[in-house]
């Protein structure tokens, strides 16, 4: 479960991404979060290291992209396919 602030920072992320087709910028952030560029930049760090992003020029925030758009939920498990599996159901029968 992710911190209210990273949760809030993903959410932002991925609404304004489908809406307006672009990532927000740093001062509409500030705005959308109510928080200090420190403690965005902190949640960004924070998304990345846990895989929700990729962020590879920090300088920008334009160029975020999201991996992961969605809190993981630790109660709910995924099971796991053996790779090839779904695709062995459409060769072999």
């Amino acid at each position: 479960m992710l911190p209210d602030i990273e949760r809030k920072l993903l959410r932002i992320l991925f609404n304004f991404f489908r809406q307006k087709l672009r990532m927000p910028t740093m001062p509409e952030l500030e705005v959308k979060t109510g928080r200090s560029v420190e403690d965005i930049r902190t949640g960004l760090l924070a998304l990345e290291k846990g895989n929700y992003i990729t962020w590879e020029d920090k300088s920008d925030t334009l160029n975020i992209v999201i991996i992961e758009g969605w809190d993981r939920d630790p109660k709910i498990s995924t099971p796991t396919t053996p790779p090839g599996a779904v695709n062995r159901y459409y060769t072999e029968y």
